[in-house]
């Protein structure tokens, strides 16, 4: 199996222009149910999938999958403006079970402020390394949430869900969209995109009209459309902590950690 090409971590992409429309908003929180601020990822969609391609094959491409996702948002996204996206695999890092890669990302204003920062990580399925490359992710929680949730929200999850995702946010992996491919890379047929689920658990996780500067994640295992995702929300400092489990009770996002 081709290996990892190490010599392009810490190379950052130059700017890549993004145009942040109102329709585009609107597009994004319709698939979703409502406004989220995970349509953060939406502007480095392309260059995400295009930046962790120069360190991996289209063979091992075939073994990823996205690990989690955790954004850090210093100033909102101004719509019908354009913001400059720029990314980099950051890191690399082998173990028994597979090789986890993670993507930075920082998207800025045309007065090149800050916006927010990303981190996605992808784990390559099967393919053990003894990479130390790089910087990992920032840390998630590791224990689980003591004491009773103060929150609990279910939502359906429509059948034509991974359709409608894909086109509000650029996301065509055909994992999500054709069931061969699906089966084909081991899966049960097609499967609801992780960041679907993370704007939709994000609706319970979130009081109306707050503030959150960090909204973090672990993908823990695929559901299908037609499925259910159950939230449990717990207080955690000046934020919470959160996990997702579908009908038959299975965690679906771990780790959940929102800071306000």
């Amino acid at each position: 199996m081709t290996s990892f090409d190490t010599s392009v971590v810490g190379r950052w992409s130059d700017d890549h222009w993004f145009e942040v429309t109102a329709a585009g908003v609107a597009a994004y929180a319709g698939a979703v149910g409502g406004p989220s601020p995970v349509y953060a990822v939406v502007p480095a969609m392309d260059l995400v999938f295009a930046v962790a391609g120069t360190a991996a094959s289209e063979e091992l491409r075939a073994r990823v999958v996205h690990g989690q996702q955790d954004m850090f948002f210093h100033q909102p996204l101004p719509e019908n403006s354009r913001v400059a996206v720029r990314a980099a695999v950051v890191g690399l890092h082998g173990k028994r079970s597979g090789t986890v890669a993670t993507i930075g990302v920082q998207t800025r204003g045309v007065d090149g402020d800050l916006l927010n920062e990303q981190y996605v990580t992808e784990f390559y399925r099967g393919v053990p390394t003894d990479l130390r490359l790089g910087v990992p992710a920032p840390a998630l929680p590791a224990d689980p949430p003591a004491g009773e949730p103060v929150r609990v929200g279910t939502v359906a999850l429509p059948v034509d869900l991974p359709r409608r995702y894909a086109a509000a946010s650029g996301d065509h992996n055909p994992i999500h969209l054709d069931d061969a491919t699906a089966r084909a890379a081991g899966l049960p047929g097609v499967i609801v995109h992780g960041l679907a689920l993370l704007a939709l658990a994000g609706h319970t996780v979130l009081p109306a009209g707050a503030g959150v500067t960090r909204l973090s994640c672990r993908f823990t295992r695929p559901i299908s459309p037609g499925d259910a995702l159950t939230t449990r929300v717990w207080a955690h400092g000046d934020g919470y902590r959160f996990e997702s489990r579908d009908r038959a009770g299975a965690p679906v996002l771990g780790a959940g950690l929102v800071e306000l």
